[in-house]
């Protein structure tokens, strides 16, 4: 990522065993209770307090909040259409309120289409209110957040400790005594976030319910079962009073397990036939429908008969809908379009063929249709699909004006939602509605001449991405957003040398080593490896560079404390041997900032390199010490942590905290205007303790902000607010605290409430969500 204009790479460096502190290139500093030489901007520390974020700080970084029922972040009224689905929703209540032990498991499945997910949400809404809900969590396929089980477990955990007090502090708990639980296989996490915490719990009043919908939208079909297999397990051992709902399509390999003789005493399914009931909710949701877009159109002076459009046409949508919703909602968010007359846009689907067996490809087809330009419409779909990109993103990485994909996909808004354009904050991906309709678009026998699945469109859209990341024009948050997406799309083309400039990038590298949890970048070096060694001749030199790249993503995925059987020699250790100052900075910090339970989850080895400016390739050379397949870690960090066998390299733990605490702040500062949010991945508790060590009267320079600008980030705007907090309690504590600095600390918090509620409004129009800084 790029830094800021006189940003330099800064380091902790002794100068003898007395441990001087240096902060080159930068003026010194000076702490409370302290008496400062000042020598070439050396500086002398002392006492400092540990204190790590507790465990459900740490629960909250892998909580995906878009996942969650009541979330901001998904579609607007994804729950049923009012008086619908009565008769099923009455038999989730029934099951709610009884509670069979026959029926610890329920699984609700259907057809797609057929209103699963408006069921689960309605379902889910409905205990919160109850205080019933334990938690709920939504899949979505191909999201980073919602597409994979890594955030879910954590994400209902989460809820759980919020909704019942008794739970809360044994979560916590867990957590923290297992800091690396985040990383660890289903039944790992089974055990300690929604087994252990029940043990020794009075009972609850009623057992908590978890909704967990769109299970067949979890990566792949292995996952799903082995995450059915794990709470079926869960459940028989009799250790989690829990009630669960699982919906998803109804696919064999998922019935094969929910209904298995061994499954029998604790899942029961419940299927959502396209039966008579069906039919007369769609008969309603079509009617109510056309009276509101009939109202809306009248109002802007469309002229529609008060008899639009008639019981004829409601009934013949009726019959093509085959009791399946979504081909209904599809039907009136086509036609309710504010730039074409509304009896024109039905005409157009009345139009298609009546005898078709498959009425919502021809209706998807239809729409498709619609749009001119058909090689930048697959173009801009695909890119859609294969990644995670909003708008402007697509613009960049397929090299068209910006504004175009808007453009194209502004006639798509019945298949495809588009949020806002992104002036602030972080992108928000354009997201297809249902995931029919991607099914639909890459199967050819279905889309035909729509069909994105081809092997030119996905070889294009990679070398478009590989050019994107090298061109050096990239916002930090796109860069790493792209990269993402490459990352998960590079191995299914064919290896080319066009490509191979990317993977020498230093940063592009060290985005991929940015990667968390910390086994990912690992797992994607040795995909990297694999592809490489596909070329012929094979690219040796490049081969090993992501070789020791894997080598050390691996021996920084565990903590730095417990104990190494391995022992380094003193000679190996020296400055000399490392080359640079960096490396020992980089560890000493890792060793004093990773110790404790949790901070190794909010701190990890890419939020120390980007605190100091930083990149990947500094630490390499510590795959010379024990050859590049392996590094013990623990063992070069006991030796530094050793005063008799450091001896002159060896620093006081309080010295590092307060250099940490200081290049934090100036970070905080760069990074605002840079748009680089990175910020926040190393904002940390032990930071902020170590704040009341500095004498303020000594820092302002450095603490000072700049008013003109802050960080507008509606997601991480609470976030933001904690730290201003923490920061203007300090400044308000310190001995004759400047008022000039007070005001411009008020300044900054006062604009990024109004700016985070400004934004809120406009992701919430019916009222904006309250912000109060003290809930940071």
């Amino acid at each position: 990522m790029p830094r800021v204009d006189g940003e330099r790479p800064v380091r902790l460096q002794t100068q003898d065993a007395d441990s001087v502190l240096r902060i080159e290139g930068d003026r010194p500093v000076h702490f409370q209770n302290t008496t400062f030489n000042n020598v070439a901007g050396s500086l002398n520390v002392s006492h400092t307090t540990n204190v790590g974020e507790s465990g459900l700080d740490i629960l909250l970084r892998a909580v995906s909040l878009d996942a969650m029922h009541d979330s901001a972040e998904r579609p607007p009224d994804p729950s049923c259409h009012p008086g619908t689905r009565s008769a099923i929703l009455d038999q989730l209540d029934k099951w709610s309120f009884e509670q069979p032990s026959d029926s610890l498991i329920l699984w609700l499945h259907g057809c797609a289409g057929i209103g699963k997910s408006a069921i689960a949400q309605q379902f889910a809404a409905s205990c919160h209110d109850g205080g019933k809900l334990g938690g709920a969590f939504f899949f979505k396929r191909g999201s980073v957040s919602r597409g994979t089980w890594r955030n879910l477990l954590p994400t209902l955990a989460y809820q759980l400790a919020a909704t019942f007090p008794q739970l809360g502090p044994r979560i916590q708990r867990a957590v923290e005594t297992d800091r690396l639980v985040l990383g660890k296989a289903i039944h790992h996490q089974l055990e300690k976030l929604l087994v252990q915490p029940f043990r020794d719990v009075p009972p609850l009043a009623s057992r908590p319910i978890l909704v967990i919908d769109g299970l067949d939208e979890c990566e792949d079909r292995g996952t799903q079962t082995a995450l059915i297999r794990a709470l079926i397990d869960v459940l028989h051992s009799g250790n989690a009073p829990l009630h669960i709902l699982v919906c998803s399509r109804s696919e064999p390999h998922l019935r094969d397990i929910f209904e298995a003789p061994k499954s029998s005493d604790v899942c029961r399914g419940l299927e959502i036939r396209a039966d008579d009931a069906a039919l007369a909710d769609i008969r309603r949701y079509l009617t109510e429908g056309f009276s509101r877009v009939q109202q809306i159109h009248t109002a802007r002076g469309t002229l529609l008969d008060e008899r639009w459009p008639g019981e004829n046409t409601i009934e013949h949508l009726i019959e093509k809908s085959s009791g399946t919703f979504i081909y209904a909602s599809t039907v009136l968010r086509c036609i309710d379009d504010e730039y074409s007359h509304p009896a024109e846009r039905l005409d157009a689907v009345l139009s298609l063929d009546p005898s078709s067996l498959t009425p919502l490809d021809d209706l998807y087809t239809q729409i498709l249709s619609s749009i001119p330009n058909k090689p930048t419409l697959l173009r801009v779909l695909h890119a859609v699909v294969k990644g995670n990109f909003d708008a402007e993103q697509i613009d960049s990485i397929l090299r068209m004006r910006q504004g175009t994909s808007r453009a194209v996909l502004r006639g798509l808004h019945a298949v495809v939602l588009v949020h806002p354009a992104r002036i602030l904050g972080y992108p928000k991906s354009v997201e297809l509605l249902h995931a029919s309709f991607g099914d639909f678009l890459v199967d050819s026998q279905r889309s035909l001449s729509f069909c994105i699945s081809g092997e030119d469109l996905l070889n294009t859209l990679v070398h478009d991405m590989a050019c994107a990341l090298l061109s050096g024009s990239l916002e930090p948050i796109n860069f790493g957003r792209i990269s993402t997406a490459f990352m998960l799309r590079f191995w299914e083309v064919p290896p080319s040398d066009g490509l191979l400039p990317l993977f020498w990038s230093v940063n592009f590298q060290h985005e991929v080593f940015a990667q968390t949890p910390r086994w990912r970048s690992t797992d994607q070096a040795q995909t990297v490896i694999s592809w490489l060694e596909r070329f012929s001749p094979a690219p040796l030199d490049l081969i090993r560079t992501w070789g020791k790249f894997c080598t050390l993503a691996l021996a920084f995925q565990s903590s730095p404390d417990g104990d190494s059987p391995r022992d380094y020699p003193a000679d190996l250790l020296h400055p000399q041997y490392f080359q640079s100052p960096d490396i020992l900075s980089v560890l000493r910090i890792w060793n004093v900032l990773s110790e404790r339970p949790g901070m190794l989850y909010s701190l990890d080895i890419h939020g120390i390199l980007d605190l100091l400016l930083l990149k990947w390739d500094v630490l390499v050379p510590l795959t010379k010490v024990s050859g590049a397949d392996s590094v013990d870690i623990k063992a070069i960090l006991r030796f530094l942590d050793d005063p008799d066998k450091c001896g002159p390299l060896y620093m006081p733990r309080e010295e590092i905290r307060r250099f940490a605490v200081l290049q934090w702040i100036r970070r905080l500062k760069a990074a605002v205007l840079q748009r680089n949010f990175t910020a926040f991945h190393f904002a940390h508790a032990e930071l902020l303790d170590a704040l009341k060590d500095l004498d303020l009267a000594q820092a302002c320079s450095i603490f000072k902000p700049d008013t003109e600008y802050h960080l507008h980030q509606h997601e991480h705007g609470l976030v933001q607010l904690r730290y201003l907090d923490a920061i203007l309690e300090w400044i308000r504590a310190a001995p004759s605290p400047p008022p000039d600095l007070i005001r411009s600390w008020e300044q900054q918090q006062k604009a990024v409430q109004q700016c985070y509620a400004r934004l809120q409004s406009e992701i919430h129009p019916n009222g904006p969500l309250q912000v109060d800084s003290d809930s940071g």
